[in-house]
């Protein structure tokens, strides 16, 4: 793909690049993570008696047994984050900055929201984006971040991790329930179906070609292949997003998924063919989340419910009595196996299920909560003990009467296998950034700004132009002589809605600073660097990121932007 690039420097006599009005402090310093593989991060969530959270304990409080072991914590700390309602600066959709910043440090919260469309009847699709609505306008704070996925893999309804609550909000106004009509409403159908027929073909005398359907056999879902399909399909987006968050450390990652919850008979092997690989799928899932240390938290947004809506479509019922097809038990059993998935996701995370409630606000007001406070508990682990194995993990206080929620265990990531990430950067790009630029997360070592505008490029394609500006006090200058020298690599990735690159920028520019400019730059002065990258009409998120070579220092900043058609390529149609 053809770039048309240019470089400038200008110093910059204006004040340096702020930080960018992140995320609230947690009450306590940020926990300092080794990179080290065999560190194991625990988050827990201790309650007393009456639900409330316990925020004075200590780390001799603490207890860890992975499968069995007392592990000493080598890592520990309280975070007590302040809810959305009191550090929200303004509730405006709106009033978004046209300028994205790279804060210092992340100290936000960190959600996807998956929104379970396979598993969500059409008719109650309003009810998944009221609530998903609901989270995102109550709970979410401003520098928190946010993703929304769709398990059917809608990829251009979804919304890469932006803090706009704007684009989360849209992207949840795309979501349409697909799920299949009920088990049992099926399974009545066929046996009411083959019922008529057998009487009729008695009622004819024709008993020899009669297929018989006594009250003893069992009636097959007729869609059971595409039934099991949508469930690993759910399961496989779970355990892809777990992967996705894994390189996160040192903070609580949040899964929010609102579901109805999936109905398929795993325990059923012999009838049910796609049981056996849903439970390994499940497995799967909820391994992904434990390595990667990510929380799941279900929510049904039916609240308290009876399946009313599938048995209004009940049409007739059969009067054979060994038959329960289409009464309140199949319904019942049908309704039971979908919540008991949702349970199940989340307590093997140490997360919560907020299932037959009817106190939706005050379910998700307690996630929140729970990932605004709790304790990270880390320690290192026995590469030996065990390797490629489940290793169960059980946290415990000295104190009685408290409830503990944590992960319940682990499988250690097989090094060998990893997976190789794609981040899409040129050739040259220097390992820091790159890295930097795979991580969900943004940098900020480097304070820095970012513009970018659209505009109609050659032929069918668009052009962005960018704009970054760089804090040049926040550069470690080598003196030399009477120069004062200095490194610095942009790099510039666009990613569409499907997660392929599309285009790429790379730039280096090598400072050579008189002492006076050098004095200006570090007194309030600041680099520009301009880049420009044909991409063709979609909607994007460009990653740009900064590495500068003397002190190793890196930042990133994710841009949020849809390109309008070439025939109306105006500036106010990016979206920030």
């Amino acid at each position: 793909m053809r770039q048309a690039i240019t470089t400038a420097l200008a110093c910059l006599l204006t004040a340096a690049a702020g930080h960018a009005q992140g995320g609230s402090p947690s009450q306590q310093p940020s926990a300092t993570f080794r990179t080290d593989v065999n560190l194991v991060e625990v988050h827990a969530v201790v309650t007393d008696a009456r639900g409330e959270f316990v925020r004075d304990l200590t780390r001799d409080d603490f207890k860890i047994f992975e499968s069995g072991r007392v592990q000493t914590p080598s890592v520990f700390q309280l975070v007590d984050t302040p809810m959305a309602a009191q550090t929200r600066k303004t509730t405006s959709l709106t009033a978004e900055p046209d300028v994205r910043a790279s804060a210092a440090r992340f100290e936000g919260r960190l959600y996807v929201l998956v929104l379970d469309d396979l598993h969500t009847n059409a008719l109650r699709s309003q009810s998944v984006r009221r609530a998903a609505r609901q989270f995102i306008e109550r709970h979410l704070a401003d520098g928190d971040l946010a993703a929304v996925v769709h398990t059917s893999g809608r990829s251009d309804a979804g919304q890469e991790l932006t803090p706009s609550r704007r684009l989360l909000l849209a992207a949840v106004d795309r979501f349409h329930g697909q799920k299949l009509p009920s088990i049992t409403a099926e399974r009545l159908a066929v046996h009411l179906n083959d019922r008529d027929l057998e009487r009729a073909m008695n009622s004819s005398g024709d008993t020899g070609s009669a297929s018989s359907s006594n009250a003893t056999s069992r009636t097959e879902d007729p869609r059971d292949a595409e039934r099991g399909m949508n469930a690993q399909r759910a399961l496989g987006a779970i355990r892809n997003i777990a992967k996705w968050m894994s390189d996160v450390p040192g903070r609580r990652k949040s899964l929010v998924l609102f579901s109805e919850g999936i109905e398929y008979d795993i325990y059923d092997v012999f009838n049910n063919r796609a049981a056996s690989s849903i439970m390994a799928d499940a497995r799967d899932a909820v391994a992904a989340a434990q390595r990667a240390n990510v929380t799941i938290f279900a929510v049904d947004p039916r609240g308290l419910t009876q399946l009313g809506d599938e048995a209004i479509t009940i049409q007739s019922l059969s009067d054979d009595p060994q038959v329960d097809y289409g009464t309140s038990r199949g319904f019942a059993n049908e309704l039971l196996m979908a919540q008991e998935s949702l349970i199940s996701l989340a307590q093997e995370t140490g997360g919560l299920a907020v299932v037959r409630q009817s106190d939706l606000a005050g379910g998700l007001a307690r996630i929140e909560r729970d990932t605004s406070r709790y304790y990270i508990l880390g320690y290192v682990a026995d590469p030996t003990t065990s390797p490629g194995k489940f290793r169960k993990i059980e946290v415990k206080v000295n104190r009685p009467g408290l409830t503990i929620r944590a992960r319940r265990g682990y499988v250690p990531a097989d090094l060998k296998s990893a997976e190789r990430r794609d981040t899409g950067v040129k050739a040259g790009t220097s390992p820091a950034l790159a890295a930097a630029l795979g991580n969900p997360v943004p940098v900020g070592d480097v304070p820095m700004r970012v513009w970018a505008a659209p505009f109609k490029g050659t032929g069918k394609s668009a052009s962005v132009a960018l704009a970054v500006e760089i804090d040049g006090s926040a550069l470690q200058y080598r003196q030399q002589g009477d120069r004062f020298l200095e490194n610095l690599e942009l790099s510039i990735v666009a990613a569409d809605h499907d997660g392929k690159i599309r285009g790429s920028d790379r730039q280096t520019l090598n400072l050579k600073l008189k002492p006076e400019t050098h004095q200006r730059l570090t007194s309030g002065g600041g680099v520009r660097m301009l880049s420009r990258i044909e991409l063709p009409p979609a909607r994007y998120q460009l990653r740009v990121g900064l590495h500068e070579s003397n002190g190793g220092a890196v930042s990133t900043v994710p841009l949020d932007l849809r390109f309008p058609t070439t025939q109306n390529c105006r500036l106010r149609s990016v979206d920030w």
